[in-house]
Formats: C-alpha cells, structure tokens, sequence
C-alpha cells in the first residue's frame, strides 16, 4: 500500500491543530495553496478534518492580461490558476461536504507570464475601481469567502500599496462580498517595507499574517524560527502569525527538522494562531512510490511533550478523519 508525503504530512498537522485548538490564543486554522503549478490537484485530493478550520487559497488571481507577453491591467484581475481541476462546481461541493471548509484566492504571486508579476496601479482610484469591480465578479462566480494579498514586486511605493490594497480589503469586507483577508509577506527589504505600512494603516481589516517562513534559509534551526517569529511577531503587532513550511523542503524548518516541535513551543505560549503550507500542487506530487508504508514516523505529542513512534500513519489517520 502506498502513501504520499501529503498525507503523511497532513496527519501531522491535523493532529498539531487538534490538540492545541482549546488552548487560549491558539487555533485549528489550517491553511494551503493550491493550484499554481497545473499539476492537476482537486480539493477532494487533500484528506480534511471536520475538527480543523480549513482554507484552500487558490492561486492565483493577477492584474494582468493571460497572453503569453502578460502585461499589467491596472486592477483588472484574471485567474492564473489550474481551472481545469479547480473549477467553481468544486469550490461549491467541497464547501458543501465540509462544514469547515472556506476557500479563498490570493492575489498577486512572484510571476506571470515568465516574468515578475508587479504590483503596478496606474492610480488608487482608478485601480481600486477595476480591481473591486473585477474581483467582485470571480469571487461571487467561484462563490469565495475572502482574499491573500502576495504581491511580492512593486513599481510603486509603499504609501500607494498600502492605500490600494487596504482599501479594497475595506471595501470587500464593506460589501459583503468577503468575510477575512490575510496577506503573506517574506523577509525581503522590499517587500517588508510595503506590507508594514499596509499593516500600519491598514492591519485592524487583516485577518491572518501568511509570514512565508520557507524564504528563510533551507536548514533554518528550531531556535533560528522562534526568532524569526518574534521579529515578524513584532513588525506585524497584534496580528495572527501564521507559521509555514514549503512542502518540498527548499527552504526554512521542515516538518523533519522540527517544525512541529516549534509549533509546540509557540502552542505553549499561546501564539499558535494556525499552520499555513505552500502548496498542494507540490505535495501531491511528492509520493513515495518505493515505499509500501509510511513506517516509524516520528510525531511529537503536544498534550504532554513526549515523542513516540508511529508505526502506522494511514490508520491513524482514517480515525482522525472519521472521527
């Protein structure tokens, strides 16, 4: 019998998110990226948990045009992702098997087109029209619940950032058309510089912080992440940091090198706001097929602190997800 890293990975989060959700100041939000790299991923491939509140974040949604030499549209979004496999009949039954299920899409991303996507308003006005107006339309189509902000380039400054997307998070929310934002900067001068002044003006509308931990150094120690946390915890004051890994180990702590035993360190604080993955599309693809069985995986129990070893993932994880 096989099993895939996705899984086998998500078993562990379900059960990390389970265990702390009754603590105060912790959360059973889980939270994934899905559909950027066209590898033909469904919502229905991920094994979902009726005790988690689960995100898909559909990836991605981009003001620019869909030809093969992409150019800027002021605010005018298009959908870059897989909607082959991740149509808006999906979203509906996904949302209408699981209670606990929302889905959203995020905005932006590092490319399109073969090159940097930008964040590039000709003005706020003009492109918080187009882009409410746009936005509006796929979000009631695919029947969405909110947005991530992960514009990761800009040819404009940080004040304009700030104002254009503030302002539509505003104006969504107003209308009723989403119900929680959350954006998902990284460690880059750059792009810290626009999300702390969105978040300054801007952070009581936001939801969730996505910090992208993975764009910290692959090998990054559970001791290098805790101050990583804490920096982030204090540029983005009173918000719910989320921490992440990368599903194909590029970069930051990994889930084998002790992201969950971090996550336990920020549980026992009461700073474990929810885990966010970058992405389905990768972890899907990630399968052991040599191997017959996940075997001896080792699992920190968060209600007393204690390692054991886990012989068989799978069965443990079709209790959790009928229970």
């Amino acid at each position: 019998m096989e099993f895939s890293k996705l899984f086998t990975t998500t078993f562990f989060i379900l059960q990390t998110l389970i265990l702390v959700s009754s603590a105060p100041g912790n959360s059973n939000l889980f939270r994934e990226y899905i559909g950027a790299d066209f590898k033909n991923v469904r919502f229905s491939d991920l094994p979902i948990n009726k005790n988690v509140e689960f995100h898909f974040i559909l990836s991605f949604a981009i003001d620019y045009t869909t030809s093969s030499s992409a150019s800027p549209t002021n605010g005018k979004f298009n959908i870059f992702w897989d909607t082959d496999n991740l149509t808006p009949s999906q979203v509906t039954a996904i949302k209408s098997k699981y209670s606990n299920v929302k889905v959203a899409l995020s905005l932006g991303g590092d490319s399109v087109g073969g090159g940097y996507a930008y964040f590039n308003p000709s003005s706020v006005n003009s492109w918080l029209s187009n882009a409410v107006s746009s936005l509006t339309h796929i979000i009631q189509e695919y029947n969405l619940d909110g947005i991530d902000i992960d514009y990761e380039h800009f040819q404009t400054d940080p004040d304009t950032f700030a104002q254009c997307i503030g302002q539509l998070i505003s104006t969504l929310k107003k209308n009723g058309v989403i119900s929680f934002a959350s954006i998902a900067p990284y460690d880059d001068d750059q792009v810290q510089s626009h999300y702390m002044v969105l978040w300054k003006s801007y952070g009581h509308l936001i939801d969730y912080v996505n910090f992208q931990f993975y764009a910290y150094d692959q090998g990054t120690t559970v001791s290098q992440f805790m101050d990583y946390f804490e920096t982030q915890r204090s540029n983005y004051k009173g918000g719910k940091i989320l921490p992440s890994f990368i599903s194909d180990g590029s970069g930051g702590l990994s889930p084998e090198n002790g992201f969950f035993t971090a996550c336990s360190k920020l549980k026992s604080e009461g700073n474990l706001h929810g885990i966010f993955v970058w992405c389905a599309d990768d972890s899907k693809a990630l399968d052991f097929k040599d191997e017959q069985a996940v075997i001896y995986q080792q699992h920190q129990d968060l209600n007393n602190g204690l390692y054991y070893q886990e012989p068989d993932v799978h069965d443990h994880l079709m209790k959790v997800l009928q229970a």
